[in-house]
């Protein structure tokens, strides 16, 4: 159970008419389930309440019901997590017990995680709300959510891996320009790797070779478009300024001050989304009709001014502070 459901404590009795409806994946309650939960002579096991809002997390069916066989109070447990966390326990208790959500239910759900947590892999998402990882993966591509597709991702055992091989191996390159002697399990493990792609990777560097095999950019598409975007700017040891971003944005996604607070949280996603859509720019511009090619130059122009100009005032503040 996620942190702040109070598994260990004993049920409460909580009146029925301070409940609201639950925040719940599922789009309507079955009239027919309820009357034949009311009845039935069981006793039902304790619903579960998010505490701060005081809407019922799991168990709308057992509520209905209890209201059915004219009772005013229902046991209980509280749950004291955040409303996003209380969505995601009520999407993995429905899918646990109860009656199935509908494909349809799943699929809502699926897309309302990947707004709230962009990072999570496929499989993870997929293992919660019973679609499969294709799914996932395809409603992830489908769906116009701004970060959705995260320069790295959260996997079933708590990992944070990079979205594709191609990713993997720049972001190893770069642990390994930034120091030559890590051994090969750390640089797996900071650039989310194999042991094996990392030493193929160090063998590769100190061939005179790039970090991405041909045969890997012919069959990551992903990974293609991740080397087109930073072929043209390398530095000298041969690692794109891409991955230099992504390692640079991965270490603030680690810093404690910055995760932890809403403004730094804000910060994360802006930044997130400006990397995506620095890169998608690059994928775009040679679609863009010649006669509207300045005018998107303009705009472009002025909003990199506007970035540069913040650039500079966060470097003058840190020199005051530093002064």
């Amino acid at each position: 159970m996620p942190e702040g459901a109070h598994s260990g404590q004993a049920p409460v009795l909580v009146e029925l008419r301070s409940l609201l409806p639950a925040d719940s994946p599922r789009f309507e309650i079955d009239p027919e389930h309820v009357s034949a939960l009311a009845e039935s002579e069981v006793e039902f096991p304790p619903i579960l309440v998010h505490r701060p809002t005081m809407r019922v997390v799991d168990g709308m069916h057992r509520l209905r019901a209890t209201m059915l066989r004219g009772r005013h109070t229902i046991a209980a447990q509280w749950f004291d997590g955040d409303e996003q966390t209380a969505f995601l326990l009520a999407v993995e208790s429905n899918m646990r017990h109860g009656l199935p959500l509908s494909r349809e239910e799943r699929r809502r759900a699926t897309l309302r995680i990947l707004r709230s947590h962009p990072d999570w892999s496929d499989r993870s998402i997929a293992e919660m709300t019973g679609l499969n990882a294709r799914s996932v993966g395809e409603l992830r591509r489908r769906s116009a959510v701004a970060g959705s597709e995260s320069l790295a991702r959260i996997g079933r055992d708590g990992r944070v891996r990079p979205p594709s091989t191609t990713a993997g191996r720049f972001a190893a390159a770069e642990v390994i320009r930034q120091n030559p002697a890590a051994s090969l399990r750390d640089i797996a493990r900071q650039a989310g790797i194999s042991v094996g792609t990392a030493r193929d990777v160090r063998q590769r560097l100190a061939s005179g070779l790039g970090p991405i095999p041909d045969r890997t950019r012919k069959g990551d598409p992903a990974g293609s478009a991740l080397v087109g975007a930073g072929a043209d700017r390398t530095d000298p040891g041969g690692v794109p300024d891409l991955a230099h971003r992504i390692t640079i944005f991965d270490g603030l996604r680690r810093d404690p001050s910055i995760r932890l607070s809403e403004s730094g949280r804000r910060v994360l996603h802006q930044l997130r989304t400006q990397l995506h859509s620095t890169e998608e720019w690059k994928r775009l511009a040679p679609a863009i009709p010649s006669h509207g090619r300045n005018a998107v130059a303009d705009i472009l122009s002025a909003c990199a001014e506007d970035l540069i100009g913040m650039a500079q005032q966060l470097r003058r503040r840190e020199e005051s502070v530093a002064g």
